[in-house]
C-alpha cells in the first residue's frame, strides 16, 4: 500500500514488527538481530536467514548514510509463510539522493527477490525515502 509516496506494509496480511530508532549505524546490529529472529521463527533455512540478515543490514546502512542528521529510522518487518518483507525508511535532506549503485546495492539485488526505492514528495524539511525488500 502506498501512503504519501512511501510504501507501507499491509497490516491485514501479517502483523509487522515496527521499529523506530535514531538513524545511526549503532542501531543496525539490533535491527539485523530482530530480522534474524523473525526469519528463524518463520522457518527460513539457515542460508535464507543469512541472506535476510545481510540484506536488512545493507538496506539500513544505505538509508542511514543519506538520512538527515537527528533523523529517525523506521523499520517494518514481516516474516511468514516463507516470505520476508521489509521497509526501511528515513527523512533525507532535499539535496541528498539514495545511492543505488556499487557493491552494496549489488548485494541487495542478489540476495532478495525484490528491492525497490520509494520517495515521498519533497517538503521544506526534506523527503521520506524508503527501501523495500522481499525474500
Amino acid at each position: 500500500m502506498v501512503m504519501g509516496g512511501v510504501m507501507h506494509i499491509d497490516e491485514a496480511a501479517e502483523a509487522p514488527v515496527n521499529i523506530r530508532v535514531p538513524a545511526d549505524k549503532s542501531q543496525v546490529a539490533m535491527i539485523r538481530a530482530i530480522a534474524e529472529t523473525l526469519a528463524v521463527l518463520a522457518d527460513f533455512s539457515l542460508d535464507e536467514v543469512a541472506d535476510i540478515k545481510l540484506a536488512v543490514d545493507e538496506a539500513a546502512m544505505t538509508i542511514i548514510a543519506g538520512a538527515s542528521p537527528d533523523a529517525e529510522l523506521k523499520v517494518a518487518l514481516t516474516a511468514a509463510d516463507q516470505k520476508f518483507h521489509a521497509i526501511i525508511q528515513s527523512w533525507f535532506p532535499v539535496d541528498n539522493t539514495l545511492v543505488q549503485q556499487g557493491f552494496g546495492w549489488h548485494v541487495l539485488q542478489t540476495l532478495t527477490s525484490l528491492v525497490a526505492v520509494h520517495e515521498g514528495e519533497t517538503r521544506r524539511n526534506g523527503r521520506l525515502v524508503a527501501i523495500e525488500l522481499s525474500k
